[in-house]
């Protein structure tokens, strides 16, 4: 065997090495993803419980959350400031999640209960009143641009309306 043939022969199994390694590398990379979908899932979750949380764990707080959404004006001063930072905190957390939503970290399953957050919050006098005073100012223009589309598409909402015994407003 000379030097040639085993030069040829280590290439060969340098190249059969390099397979195996390939496919380990491809399957750590897609449970990489799986990791970070599950974590932006989770993510949302704390987020919006958190938000949720503050308010029905608190009456007077529930109490200024639906009258906010009814009429923004019927709020005194400090409410108005309760409102608009709880909204604001709620539309800050659907914007972070259409970045994951845009980038595929958040699958469409998981994005569909966000727009139809969007579209209900948006449906209310006092969200929509946050909406066009502060938060297509303060927001990411893409992300601004994606929620007048959507209030555009004739999508519906959930319906609030029912349940705060309030008139539903078309966003």
């Amino acid at each position: 065997m000379t030097l040639n043939d085993l030069y040829l022969i280590s290439q060969v199994l340098a190249v059969a090495a390099l397979v195996p390694s390939l496919i380990y590398l491809a399957v750590q990379v897609r449970q990489n993803t799986l990791q970070a979908r599950a974590n932006a899932s989770y993510q949302f979750l704390e987020a919006t419980g958190q938000i949720n949380m503050a308010m029905v764990s608190n009456k007077q707080v529930a109490s200024v959350m639906r009258r906010g959404l009814e009429n923004y004006d019927v709020l005194d001063a400090d409410e108005k400031l309760q409102f608009l930072w709880a909204i604001g905190q709620h539309l800050q957390t659907h914007s972070t999640m259409y970045e994951l939503y845009k980038s595929k970290m958040l699958p469409e399953g998981q994005w569909h209960p966000v727009k139809k957050d969007i579209l209900t919050l948006l449906a209310t006098l006092g969200g929509r009143r946050v909406w066009e005073d502060f938060a297509m100012e303060g927001l990411p223009p893409d992300f601004v641009n994606y929620v007048q589309n959507l209030c555009d598409s004739g999508e519906t909402s959930y319906s609030l309306g029912k349940l705060l015994d309030s008139k539903d407003v078309k966003p």
